[in-house]
């Protein structure tokens, strides 16, 4: 298999099993079904462990080219095969051509070079111009083909000093443009051994002899995949070059292997533990009776929108003493359960005293249901200024910028209580009243306010949120007139990686794949975020607030007034819309 070769690399044919090699393909050619790559992980006691979640996100059937990084070597490939076959038979591997002399394997594999020159792009040497030509008539049939586009095992790599794979062919991008197929990333968790870092990559002989030797030392492992989004053919053809194209694909797979990282630096874990012990009791709620006589006693005016038992309303503190002391009870208990909150037995300051608030109400029930805090700059910059606005303790404000803005009203602290947070009704219903505040109630068209991604989020996720809209600031009138007190400071990503996910990803949607696929409960993007894009949105700056439990708040800027009329109509209704154009002079806006 490995000829003697004078010198150094001959000591390689010493270490190269080939008996232990015989006997492992003699046994699995002895299976009572004959040899399969299933047949050949039983024999080594290999389990393969994926999420059913993962599982599901495997297309059954149209052609679809799957990358992976390559951790291990030869199991790569088995494993790959049996996993995607489990899901459907139409798969095939591209794989090292030296591998050719074992002919059960031309049942599953695709034989190239992985060590021709890459300059020599897809038609490259004529072993390669076959295997590409299979490739395609594969995949324009509908099949489903596997590629390890590094072509050789990860190893150490240099400046990163990480073990991971090599610099990746672009094969795998020229075959999805030419045949339209999806792309799948996976993702193999582990790497080899120190010894085969250390020596297999001496010299190519040691290379073979130390993977044989790997290959045979996974026996009885337990070996973790994970498996990405599908990848629409429009998204890697959307990206112009090559090059870029594969990075992107790579930088989608070996994100997975963050998903099961919580990315918080020991400083911030320590000051969490600290801050979760300090934590007061939650305050007992507040009599049901009294919170429904302070709701009757409101004006029939400050009832906003209502559907079945839920109703908005709207006051202030002074109107609803009772009810302010429930929504602090209740934005506390909601913001604990997703690892942020002041600590303190109640979510209240100084600023819910003369903003307004938009409640959520139960009528059946009694019970307070969710609610927003909404601050109108047309009566609170005349009278406090700038440092009015709760935002201010987060951002500093060029005072020039609620000039061009105009009457604009500040949302924030919003919350769902946690046992209404699987019904999308309830929030609906309250971005609902808070539209038909702007279009009735004051004079405001602009909406504006800090969102929250939420700790429960993957550091990954919170960088990648980052990233995606740090890219689109640039040159914005508005950004620049907006400074972070505390700016946030991603460290994760490397530059590459993020310039290909900017290149690539058009939208929020796009955006919301690769957050589900590194996220362990594969959730998108925060569905705040999801709610003001739909509107027109846009985010101008980030801060971290080390106030309420180091979250991560994106200022977020909607002028409806740029916004489609039947976007504007669906939370306000005709009436609303008709009347709100009316006020601020607009035609009616539809899309093109």
């Amino acid at each position: 298999m490995v000829a003697a070769v004078p010198g150094l690399p001959a000591l390689a044919d010493k270490f190269i099993p080939l008996k232990r090699v015989r006997d492992l393909y003699r046994r699995v050619q002895q299976s009572a079904d004959g040899f399969s790559l299933e047949n050949l992980l039983a024999n080594m006691h290999v389990d393969l462990h994926v999420d059913a979640a993962d599982m599901a996100r495997i297309p059954a059937t149209g052609p679809v080219v799957v990358v992976a990084n390559h951790p291990f070597g030869v199991l790569d490939g088995a494993a790959l095969a049996v996993l995607l076959t489990r899901v459907r038979p139409d798969v095939k591997v591209m794989t090292n051509y030296l591998l050719r002399d074992v002919p059960e394997l031309a049942l599953h594999c695709i034989f190239v070079d992985p060590f021709q020159n890459e300059g020599a792009g897809i038609s490259g040497t004529y072993a390669n111009r076959r295997g590409v030509r299979e490739a395609l008539a594969w995949l324009r049939g509908g099949g489903m083909l596997a590629v390890f586009p590094a072509g050789e095992v990860s190893h150490l790599q240099f400046p990163q000093a990480e073990i991971v794979d090599p610099a990746w062919s672009d094969t795998a991008a020229r075959l999805i443009r030419r045949t339209s197929a999806a792309a799948l990333p996976v993702y193999f968790c582990g790497r080899n051994s120190v010894s085969f870092h250390v020596f297999g990559m001496i010299h190519p002989r040691f290379r073979t002899a130390f993977l044989l030797q790997e290959f045979l030392q996974q026996e009885g492992r337990n070996l973790k995949v994970r498996v990405g989004s599908a990848i629409p053919a429009e998204s890697v053809m959307n990206i112009p070059d090559d090059r870029e194209a594969i990075e992107y694909l790579r930088w989608r797979t070996y994100l997975l292997g963050r998903r099961s990282r919580s990315g918080v630096s020991w400083p911030a874990a320590v000051h969490s533990k600290i801050a979760a012990k300090a934590q007061e009791s939650v305050a007992a709620a507040e009599p049901s009776e009294l919170l429904a006589a302070e709701i009757e006693r409101l004006p029939k005016e400050h009832c906003l929108a209502e559907n079945g038992d839920l109703a908005v309303y709207f006051a202030k503190a002074s109107e609803m003493p009772r009810m302010l002391l429930e929504v602090g009870r209740l934005r506390e208990i909601t913001f604990r359960g997703a690892k942020e909150g002041t600590g303190k037995s109640r979510d209240l300051d100084c600023f819910d005293q003369y903003y307004w608030h938009v409640l959520l109400w139960h009528k059946t029930r009694q019970e307070l249901v969710g609610a927003y805090r909404a601050g109108d700059t047309a009566e609170i910059l005349p009278q406090r200024g700038v440092a009015g606005l709760y935002t201010s303790t987060l951002f500093r404000y060029d005072a020039s910028i609620f000039e061009k803005l105009g009457p604009a009203l500040e949302l924030g602290r919003s919350f769902v209580r946690p046992e209404y947070q699987r019904q999308y009704a309830p929030l609906l219903l309250l971005w609902k009243g808070i539209a038909r505040l702007l279009a009735t109630q004051t004079e405001a068209a602009v909406l504006f306010g800090a969102v929250s991604i939420s700790n429960d989020y993957n550091q990954a996720s919170r960088e990648m949120i980052y990233r995606f809209f740090e890219s689109r600031m640039e040159g914005d009138e508005l950004a620049g007139l907006i400074e972070p007190r505390r700016p946030f400071r991603p460290a994760g990503l490397r530059p590459w990686d993020c310039r290909a996910m900017c290149h690539a990803l058009r939208d929020l949607e796009d955006l919301s794949q690769p957050i589900a696929d590194v996220e362990i409960d594969h959730k998108g993007l925060p569905i705040l975020l999801r709610q003001y894009a739909k509107v027109g949105g846009k985010l101008l700056s980030f801060n971290v607030d080390r106030k309420f439990s180091n979250v991560l708040d994106g200022l977020v800027v909607v002028d409806l007034r740029k916004a489609e009329s039947g976007v504007l109509e669906r939370y306000v209704g005709r009436e609303g819309a008709a009347e709100f154009r009316r006020r601020h002079k607009m035609e009616p806006r539809v899309r093109s």
